[in-house]
């Protein structure tokens, strides 16, 4: 019987999050990218595909955790800890270790954020009146250790500390790990201080959540070393249920982790040289054998020479982008989408090609795009300008030459055009007066005219020289 047709298996994906959903493809060693229909095919198609009653048992209790998440938040009573023992097909690194699911969120790690200490650990928003609109008040105290790491931290130019107490926000109802989430009209404040938080509606509907990504907020600006802080949250109640968590961090810049590549994520030459090989390996069935495979040298993202060039664990593709460009834009968007497949690209996944570092330390500075060839081997790809310099020139002698004249007139030269040598000192100068312009019209030869307009009384005639 194929399981993936069952109604009662739809039933149990829809139900499942987002992110449950991803914890099952990763662990499948498969793309996360995608809306929910997209990941639940994959999971379905794998079901086919497998056959395996120990992956559809897998299915069924991380729906039974999520009933249980939710019956246990109804009662208030903390639900214990579950492990899932995943079959060997889903775990082809490690076999025999098991799924930890918690049902207490867990926050997805964010690369321009270490996390120090937890100074308050992960609390739902409990709505505390009826109504949409929630107002739920925090208290913490900074320890001696957590005072001192403020306090000696370095300031940016642009005014931001390097160790922040931040605020984070995600769904309370995720099976695992979670992305960070405001809820619908949010806004913080610290000690009766407002706190900015950035975030855009994708609609002024009411209830509308925040889009993502969602950032940390930095309550650091308005804390009270020695003294307890309070912090106030008004959000709205629409019948989805958050969690809080704060946390002592410290800001990485982009230029640590673009260090941190260098020296823990460079893909080998020799594994590279592999995946080139297998790009151009000919396939039997295909009568058109491939001989070369051309790589662009200018980043997707900066459209400028690549310096650092990487791409992503999951990516298929041999083409590479920029890595200090790519984690520059994710520093300020953390977006970690690849430009080139458009697949997720995280800051762990990403490799960087040890073999095109090599070809951009050797080629000229004019190379922007190179081929592999079947030896593994490489040549310089130099596109043929000329031609496109011919169609340039002569598109440049067709085109008409419009000049500003200081008097506020536009003059159209036609000269160039004239192919008779003796008319060459002719010139005749043809104006017209239109509205407010005069446009003078200069060729060699002889010009037909129209008729003239009739001069006003008052005004000047309108003269022609031929």
């Amino acid at each position: 019987m194929f399981i993936g047709n069952s109604p009662v298996l739809q039933v149990m994906l829809e139900a499942l999050r987002v992110t449950e959903l991803r914890l099952l493809l990763s662990k499948m060693g498969k793309s996360k990218s995608g809306l929910k229909k997209d990941l639940m095919k994959r999971v379905v198609d794998l079901l086919h595909n497998e056959c395996n009653p120990e992956l559809l048992s897998a299915v069924r209790e991380l729906h039974k955790l999520r009933k249980v998440s939710k019956d246990a938040r109804r009662s208030s009573k903390p639900s214990p800890v579950e492990i899932i023992s995943m079959p060997a097909c889903v775990l082809p690194e490690n076999p025999q270790s098991p799924i930890s699911v918690c049902t207490e969120p867990q926050m997805i790690k964010l690369p321009f954020y270490q996390t120090l200490d937890t100074i308050l650990p992960p609390t739902p928003l409990v709505p505390m009146y009826e109504g949409a609109m929630q107002n739920s008040d925090f208290l913490f105290h900074l320890s001696a250790s957590q005072q001192a790491q403020i306090q000696n931290s370095k300031t940016s130019q642009s005014g931001l500390t390097s160790i922040q107490v931040v605020l984070r926000i995600c769904y309370s109802e995720s099976i695992g790990v979670e992305e960070d989430q405001y809820p619908p009209h949010i806004c913080v404040s610290v000690n009766h201080a407002n706190c900015p938080v950035e975030c855009t509606y994708s609609s002024n509907k009411l209830g509308t959540e925040p889009s993502r990504p969602c950032r940390p907020i930095d309550l650091t600006p308005n804390l009270y070393l020695t003294f307890t802080n309070r912090f106030s949250v008004l959000w709205g109640n629409f019948g989805k249920s958050y969690t809080v968590a704060v946390y002592l961090v410290r800001v990485v810049p982009s230029q640590d982790l673009l260090d941190q590549l260098r020296s823990t994520a460079v893909e080998q030459q020799e594994l590279c040289r592999q995946r080139v090989s297998e790009k151009l390996r000919s396939d039997p069935e295909n009568e058109i054998s491939t001989t070369g495979l051309q790589v662009s040298l200018i980043c997707p993202l900066a459209k400028m020479r690549m310096t650092v060039p990487c791409r992503a664990r999951g990516c298929a593709h041999l083409q590479c982008f920029d890595a200090s460009f790519y984690l520059q834009m994710n520093e300020r968007k953390p977006r970690w989408t690849c430009p080139v497949c458009h697949r997720y690209a995280p800051f762990d996944e990403l490799l960087i090609d040890s073999l095109l570092c090599g070809v951009l330390e050797s080629c000229g500075e004019d190379v922007e795009e190179i081929e592999y060839l079947s030896d593994s081997s490489w040549r310089a790809v130099r596109h043929d300008k000329s031609d496109k310099n011919k169609e340039t020139v002569q598109h440049q002698q067709i085109k008409h030459k419009v000049n500003c004249n200081p008097m506020g007139s536009v003059i159209v030269d036609l000269t160039q055009f004239s192919s008779d040598d003796e008319d060459f000192h002719k010139e005749e100068t043809v104006s017209t007066h239109l509205e407010d312009k005069s446009v003078h019209f200069r060729k060699c030869g002889i010009v037909k005219t129209t008729k003239p307009k009739k001069p006003k009384k008052t005004g000047p005639k309108l003269l022609t020289k031929l």
